[in-house]
């Protein structure tokens, strides 16, 4: 099949150390021939960051601007020439290589129910409560979806690309589109339908919600429009979160000021191991693989609960140092 073009938006903001695991990661595990770059960085301080972004020779836009996160966002979209596009932070390392987009690409344009695709690992907890929770434990969930679409009930499933390349859908579990844009792959239409992020700041946003409450906009926007898109995520993720604080969550930048432990990679340039997508055996009834079972870390260890599964924290405002 033709590979149409797809487009991926980068959003940099004063993590230099995680922007390389990233972009370096990128170039190595996204073997899809056709992409358009856009890196737009809020007019990062942090000393380097601006020259690692000038040497990235192929990518063919860079957008140097203080805007906030939904600007940036609704920036890429207006700019955006591809049919699909990735919306991506910083902080999250592909962990994947191979041509699984060509799958992706095949998947949505087959499936035109399926909204965004999650692309990053996710906690095993989170995997169980969006996968195999019965629908009668979630009885308010579906009552809500029969008012909102009746007969067209969103119920899970998985969809397969003729390489055998695997997504599990949300079903009525999750709205149909990331409402954060990252990590995901879209449908470019479907951000310009759905309308732009909203860039005024809601009441009560905080220091955890770096969107300014326009993600929880987004949401509300689509379950209005009426489109029963489907969330999916890949059976077999690509991404992972960079985890360098021992409270399992990433280092955060809020004005001119980081909070959480910031640190670069102990050892190499990506602080994860990359591995051939193709190799990585099949997961058992089409449940994806969760974070702790398909991400290695290099030289350190990612903190986990009691369970053993991935420790999540939103931010750690007790290690807070100015930029």
């Amino acid at each position: 099949m033709n590979a149409p073009l797809i487009t991926i938006g980068i959003l940099s903001w004063n993590r230099l150390h995680y922007l390389k695991a990233t972009l370096e990661s990128a170039r190595i595990c996204l073997q899809y021939p056709n992409i358009e770059w856009i890196i737009s960085d809020n007019e990062s301080e942090e000393p380097g960051l601006r020259d690692y972004v000038q040497s990235c020779d192929w990518a063919q836009h860079k957008i140097f601007k203080k805007q906030t996160h939904a600007e940036a966002m609704n920036q890429i979209v207006a700019m955006a020439k591809g049919e699909y596009l990735i919306i991506w932070p910083e902080d999250v390392q592909f962990t994947g290589k191979g041509d699984w987009l060509t799958d992706l690409v095949e998947i949505l344009d087959k499936h035109r129910q399926l909204g965004s695709i999650g692309l990053d690992f996710q906690r095993k907890c989170t995997l169980i409560e969006r996968f195999k929770t019965p629908w009668f434990k979630t009885r308010h969930l579906a009552l809500q979806e029969f008012k909102r679409f009746g007969f067209q009930f969103r119920r899970r499933t998985t969809l397969s690309s003729s390489r055998g390349v695997k997504v599990r859908t949300c079903g009525f579990t999750m709205p149909g589109i990331c409402g954060s844009g990252i990590p995901s792959l879209t449908r470019t239409d479907v951000w310009r339908k759905l309308g732009p992020w909203k860039t005024t700041k809601s009441v009560g946003a905080n220091l955890i919600d770096s969107s300014l409450g326009a993600e929880d906009d987004m949401v509300s926007r689509f379950f209005d429009q009426g489109e029963p898109l489907q969330m999916a995520y890949m059976v077999k993720s690509v991404a992972a979160d960079i985890l360098t604080d021992p409270t399992g969550c990433k280092a955060k930048v809020r004005g001119n000021r980081r909070y959480g432990v910031y640190l670069p990679p102990p050892e190499e340039t990506v602080y994860y191991r990359i591995q051939d997508v193709a190799s990585i055996p099949e997961p058992l009834d089409d449940f994806p693989i969760s974070f702790m079972e398909g991400v290695e870390p290099i030289g350190f260890k990612i903190p986990t609960d009691v369970n053993g599964d991935r420790l999540k924290s939103s931010i750690n405002s007790a290690v807070v140092s100015d930029i």
